[in-house]
């Protein structure tokens, strides 16, 4: 994908054809100097969850909460998040580049913009231990070093047998840059320091005269022999192929046009899948990218297909994918495996930019930031009502970075009876874990769970769990938000509760919601706009009663802000 500077991601809904300014506008500043860039056309959309009315607060919301207690209470945070990886003090950042096992660290490029609107894109480098505490270690390829440009989104390989020749074991980045004169072309770097640096060979893919031609991603496909790319080409993801990343032949495409004209950032990778009751069945192959849904109700977001790869083309089971979140903030994501695992092929990783092209430019930068991350989640593929589906879910070691957890009592609410929060559960920051389970043979008519309350504003997950479908809704999250619809509208998801049983996860940062349905089944993220002295929780139930249980809240202390 390309650089946020002038022509970037998933496009708005409301983009011109062809066309994106080069100085987005940032809150009410104004364009100034507009340089226009050739870029796509609004992504073509693929039917979206279905939307049901949501229920609950408005604004003056006057259901019980609990006493705002000086223990209960927590300090005043500077509105940085605490365990994303955001922007360095006034920078932009976008997309996450993927990360590659060094040892036993984990290194993660993404791209960075100190100066944005303008500049162009560095490759800024953050390593961690565990995918959960990040460091910030530096800009690691900077921009505008040669006469090709910045750079863009792409992904980077350990050549461990020396293929290109930069010494066995170097990192071998293909990255896209503008390449004025000619367009969009695949460049290659290489590092010999583990990624802290890269010194730049030559492009090695020219743009054959294509208008989009980017986010080259690169794996090994050991049965061919052979280094494998995907790329982002109009209408299409081109397949290319290369014994040693310098010399690339055209293979194949796989040509949608179901989430629009260009799909950007894809990732073709190969996991195992697996029964309802655990075993394995095969293997499948699942062709992972972003796109575009708004004109079918949705918004940006990351699809996927699953299929089989033979080494030269990508065949799908279905023509038909699945949105891998119902939320509007998690695009551009990346998967990867752990080469290191017992089972490599048991379960992959995801990180996404968490923002939206139809608003990221209207939210004001007022916490000294421009952009976070998602936080990592596991992907496993599953047989769910006979179908193949990618369950996501967050990483054990989440739990390392909150304070001692706060227990909740099992209760029963009802219409007239909301939920007793516990002493200490109010947080800037947290996860919150619950189960719901249904009294008898019908659930309620709908389950509110209320985050960051106060001040007027909230944000709700809706559970209408009689028709297996999970709302959430944050146009009242906050004041300042972008006057959007695509920020304003609420965002569903199908999630099945006929068992009788729903768990839910949900991580609360200063600015952000990401939230885990029935282990994994269903997920959703999304930025949020919240005071921060909006800390209030509430859980209620209308026409029907429901067991909770399993309450547990982790706050998390200003003290674990990643080294941003």
């Amino acid at each position: 994908m390309q650089c946020p500077q002038p022509y970037c991601m998933g496009q708005s809904s409301s983009d011109a054809d062809g066309l994106r300014p080069e100085h987005l506008q940032i809150g009410a500043k104004a364009l100034a100097n507009e340089k226009f860039y050739t870029r796509r056309t609004t992504l073509g959309m693929l039917a979206a969850f279905p939307m049901v009315t949501a229920f609950g607060e408005s604004s003056g919301e006057t259901s019980p909460s609990p006493p705002a207690t000086g223990s209960d209470t927590p300090a005043i945070s500077n509105g940085r998040p605490r365990y994303h990886i955001a922007a360095p003090a006034g920078g932009w950042i976008n997309d996450p580049q993927r990360p590659l096992k060094i040892g036993d660290t984990w290194t993660l490029w993404a791209l960075y913009n100190p100066t944005y609107p303008d500049g162009g894109t560095n490759w800024r480098r953050w390593t961690s231990k565990d995918l959960v505490t990040w460091q910030d270690q530096g800009i690691a390829i900077p921009r505008n070093t040669t006469r090709f440009g910045d750079v863009w989104s792409g992904s980077t390989v350990i050549d461990t047998d020396n293929t290109a020749g930069f010494g066995a074991g170097s990192l071998v980045t293909l990255v896209t840059m503008p390449a004025p004169g000619s367009g969009q072309s695949c460049a290659l770097w290489y590092s010999r320091d583990e990624g802290a640096s890269f010194t730049f060979h030559d492009i090695v893919l020219p743009n054959p005269g294509q208008r989009d031609f980017r986010d080259p991603t690169v794996f090994w496909h050991a049965p061919t022999r052979r280094w494998v790319m995907t790329l982002s080409e109009a209408g299409r993801i081109g397949i290319y192929t290369s014994p040693n990343l310098k010399r690339w032949t055209f293979a194949s495409a796989f040509v949608s046009d179901l989430v629009g004209r260009i799909m950007e950032c894809s990732h073709l990778f190969k996991l195992h899948l697996y029964d309802a009751d655990g075993r394995t069945s095969g293997d499948k192959w699942i062709l992972l990218l972003g796109g575009n849904g708004t004109k079918r109700g949705f918004t940006v977001g990351t699809y996927y297909w699953v299929g089989n790869f033979d080494g030269t083309t990508f065949a799908p089971d279905s023509p038909q994918g699945q949105w891998l979140d119902g939320g509007a903030d998690f695009y551009a994501a990346v998967v990867w495996t752990d080469p290191a695992a017992a089972d490599p092929l048991a379960s992959a990783y995801a990180i996404a930019w968490m923002s939206n092209w139809d608003y990221v430019n209207k939210i004001p930068a007022t916490r000294n930031y421009r952009g976070q991350l998602s936080i990592v989640r596991q992907l496993r593929l599953q047989l769910a009502s006979d179908m193949p589906r990618l369950f996501s879910t967050p990483l054990s070691a989440q739990n390392a970075i909150s304070n001692q957890p706060v227990f909740g009592q099992d209760q029963t609410i009802a219409d007239s009876s909301a939920y007793n929060w516990p002493t200490g559960a109010r947080a800037i920051a947290c996860r919150i874990d619950l189960t719901l389970t249904r009294i008898g043979e019908t659930w309620p008519e709908k389950v509110s769970l209320s985050v960051r309350k106060g001040e007027g504003y909230s944000t709700q997950v809706i559970l209408s769990m009689r028709e297996n479908m999970v709302t959430l809704k944050r146009d009242a999250s906050g004041p300042d938000a972008p006057d959007v619809g695509a920020w304003q509208r609420d965002r569903n998801v199908a999630c099945d509760f006929s068992t009788g049983i729903g768990t839910i996860s949900v991580f609360i940062d200063s600015g952000s919601i990401e939230l885990f349905l029935n282990n994994g089944a269903a997920t959703m993220s999304a930025l949020i706009s919240a005071p921060l002295k909006a800390t209030g929780l509430q859980l209620s139930a209308r026409n029907g009663s429901i067991s909770v249980s399993k309450v547990t809240v982790r706050p998390v202390p200003e003290t674990a802000i990643l080294s941003n």
